[in-house]
């Protein structure tokens, strides 16, 4: 990871060592740390790496800073070629942070994406599809066409895990839809519909109530 070597400095030798420590552990065998480039679309776990809203607002946070020394410096030093060759290399600075801080725009938008179609791991299926750029996006850098990229997985059976189980509509007896709220919800709970379904269809009742995470 040249990248944070070279933002860490002697900090990253610490932090490896952390971190094959953990790993090396018997009873870590299964909570396994690794370091990725989020910007190349490596996966990392969720629980493992600082919140993407955090890097970006930390991005914002340098680059306006450097906005402001590069202005201050244009204005204090006009013809004086070291200060101009200071300000092109924080100019430069300048564009890879935009640069970086895009990709996390990017990755945060197509996360909530992918949650808003039902994926429970988003981080798992991007890593699983190839990386953030092998989605589709528009002209602003959103997301377009999620529900056909994911479709292939969500048909895949041993992909069920990775998203929200389909709950049944909520159909009483004689083929009504009901508008299609089970009573066991939490946001339509009903004790006067349970009792009537539980009486007209019991099975359907208990498959309902198991959907809603209720055993009866």
């Amino acid at each position: 990871m040249e990248f944070l070597k070279e933002l860490l400095g002697e900090n990253y030798s610490v932090i490896e060592t952390a971190i094959n420590t953990h790993n090396a552990k018997p009873e870590n065998k299964d909570k396994q740390i690794k370091i990725g480039n989020l910007a190349n679309g490596e996966y990392v776990s969720k629980d493992k790496y600082a919140t993407l809203e955090s890097e970006k607002k930390n991005l914002e946070i340098q680059i306006t800073t450097l906005n402001g020394t590069i202005e201050t410096l244009k204005k204090d030093n006009k013809g004086n070629d070291a200060p101009q060759n200071t300000i092109k290399e924080n100019e430069t600075t300048i564009n890879n942070l935009k640069l970086e801080n895009e990709t996390i725009k990017k990755e945060y938008s197509l996360k909530d994406k992918l949650r808003e179609a039902g994926v429970n791991d988003p981080d798992y299926l991007i890593y699983k599809h190839g990386g953030v750029e092998k989605f589709n996006y528009d002209k602003d850098g959103s997301p377009v066409g999620v529900e056909d990229s994911i479709k292939r997985y969500k048909d895949d059976k041993t992909l069920a895990h990775l998203f929200k189980a389909d709950k049944p509509p909520y159909n009483p007896a004689g083929g009504g839809d009901y508008n299609g709220k089970n009573p066991f919800e939490k946001d339509s709970f009903n004790l006067t519909e349970q009792g009537k379904l539980m009486k007209e269809n019991p099975a359907q009742a208990k498959e309902l109530a198991s959907a809603a995470g209720i055993v009866i």
